[in-house]
């Protein structure tokens, strides 16, 4: 079984998204303010969304902390979801640096940049996507799926290379987490949800 740690690595990623959101937010406002008209009210609107972003790293930071050491999991997305993750990417750098080359707007293209980077360490898992604690389930935008709120889990082998495994947990009829993760990663979450009185459905290892 994997020792648990402090998941370091999403805290100092989800710092530094609030930082740099954070900044961004206060430049658009002040790039909106210097165009004024469609355009200015357009900075506005991304400078909101800057915003929000920022609420969001700051919740996610906050709900990591207070996880405390967990146990990191290597799950991973389909590849359709790592597709989708890399157009929206490329569609956000090709927008930054054009707004960056013509120098009309460097706030919005330092934005679009920087959510290009964003997606690429949420999307791409280059910051680990899902964590194991005592309490559940946790993953890196800081959502908890509780033990005490799941009833049953359910895991699967997976088609692909490498060969992942399907978990699936739920209460009732409602799935509320699905995942893919390696073999050994399956095999101690399915002793903490064995420990923490989940039932297994047909279909577990």
């Amino acid at each position: 079984m994997k020792t648990p740690r402090f998941p370091t690595l999403s805290v100092v990623f989800h710092l530094l998204s609030m930082k740099f959101f954070g900044g961004c937010a206060t430049w658009l406002l002040l790039e909106a303010r210097g165009l004024g008209g469609q355009r200015g009210l357009i900075s506005l609107g991304v400078a909101v969304a800057a915003g929000g972003l920022t609420l969001l790293s700051l919740a996610s930071l906050v709900s990591l902390l207070r996880a405390g050491q967990v146990v990191v999991l290597g799950s991973r997305s389909r590849v359709g979801a790592y597709v989708q993750v890399l157009g929206a990417m490329g569609l956000m750098g090709l927008l930054g640096a054009h707004l960056l080359h013509s120098g009309a707007r460097p706030a919005l293209g330092v934005f679009c940049l920087g959510v290009g980077a964003w997606l690429a360490g949420i999307g791409l898992n280059l910051v680990p996507g899902l964590y194991l604690s005592t309490e559940g389930f946790l993953d890196t935008l800081g959502r908890r799926t509780r033990f005490r709120d799941l009833e049953w889990f359910a895991l699967q082998r997976g088609d692909g290379e490498p060969p992942r495994v399907v978990l699936q947990a739920g209460q009732g009829e409602a799935l509320l987490l699905e995942t893919r993760l390696p073999g050994h990663d399956a095999d101690t979450v399915k002793r903490q949800l064995l420990q923490a009185g989940l039932s297994s459905r047909g279909g577990s290892r």
